[in-house]
């Protein structure tokens, strides 16, 4: 089945309300970093004092995301590639469910005008 994700969907009713792609691409870098935000704080609940110097061990932020989504892993049990792809699914739902309202207000406006 060739259907849209969720999130493409999201986009194209973003650049059909008049989003530029550089707008777009922000949202999507934004509502990233709050999924990945997201895990971390429900890792760092979980988090032993040595996870989270080897988290603090890594040269950079790519391998410290790295280290995080594998302790992550290990100490929830829960990916957290499935975690981000959750919470993006989630946001799309709603998103398009609000969207969906929107274009039936705006439908039964223009019937009774």
């Amino acid at each position: 089945m060739d259907e849209k994700t969720k999130m493409q969907k999201v986009v194209d009713v973003m650049k059909e309300k008049g989003s530029t792609d550089e707008q777009v691409s922000q949202f999507l870098t934004e509502l990233t970093k709050s999924a990945f935000a997201r895990i971390y704080t429900a890792g760092m609940a979980s988090f032993t004092e040595e996870d989270m110097q080897a988290i603090e061990a890594c040269p950079d932020q790519e391998s410290a995301n790295e280290k995080i989504k594998m302790l992550y892993n290990l100490r929830t049990g829960r990916s957290a590639a499935e975690e981000t792809q959750k919470f993006l699914d989630d946001f799309a739902i709603g998103f398009l469910a609000e969207y969906e309202k929107e274009k039936a207000q705006a439908g039964s406006l223009s019937e009774t005008g």
